[in-house]
């Protein structure tokens, strides 16, 4: 059995993490808004894609469209189903940037299963290195701040990573 880690999984480490971020984005000219550009860098990737291959009249903007949407909707889906509670709430401590006390659904991670449901749809209708690369940079820099500002834990981005994977894999045919 393979055994995947759930960092953090002490409120200890949950609290060291989140200050060390904090205190990170204290030093910055941005704050905690500086988390958000790898999203927005992210949702960008995604929208010149789409206007691409809407440009190039390229039918394989139909799966560039629809593998995201399966993905967000079966990230949707399984975090009802599992509705596992936020590091936050579990661990009664604040997250770095905004969050919902006591809304739970933390598996698998939304922000990441699009992120890498992105990552591989550009890498379908754009098959060049540099393409492939920046996606794939984005989405692991999201997964790994929704676990450093205490969003999720790892396995909730293992998952959400594994789930998109899997799912672009049937639908882009790989």
């Amino acid at each position: 059995m393979i055994r995947i880690p759930d960092y953090p999984a002490t409120r200890g480490q949950y609290v060291r993490l989140t200050r060390a971020v904090r205190e990170a984005c204290d030093r910055l000219p941005l704050g905690e808004s500086i988390l958000r550009v790898p999203t927005i860098l992210c949702a960008a990737l995604y929208i010149l894609c789409l206007i691409a291959l809407a440009a190039q009249r390229d039918t394989r903007i139909v799966r560039a469209v629809a593998v995201p949407a399966a993905c967000f909707l079966a990230a949707t889906a399984l975090r009802l189903w599992i509705d596992r509670q936020r590091p936050y709430d579990r661990f009664d401590a604040p997250p770095v940037g905004r969050c919902v006390r006591g809304k739970g659904r933390s598996l698998p991670s939304r922000h990441t299963a699009s992120a890498v449901a992105i990552a591989c749809a550009a890498a379908y209708a754009f098959p060049v290195w540099p393409v492939i690369a920046l996606a794939a940079v984005l989405s692991l820099v999201i997964a790994a701040l929704r676990v450093a500002c205490g969003q999720h834990t790892a396995l909730d981005v293992i998952a959400a990573i594994a789930l998109s994977v899997a799912l672009s894999a049937v639908g882009y045919g790989m």
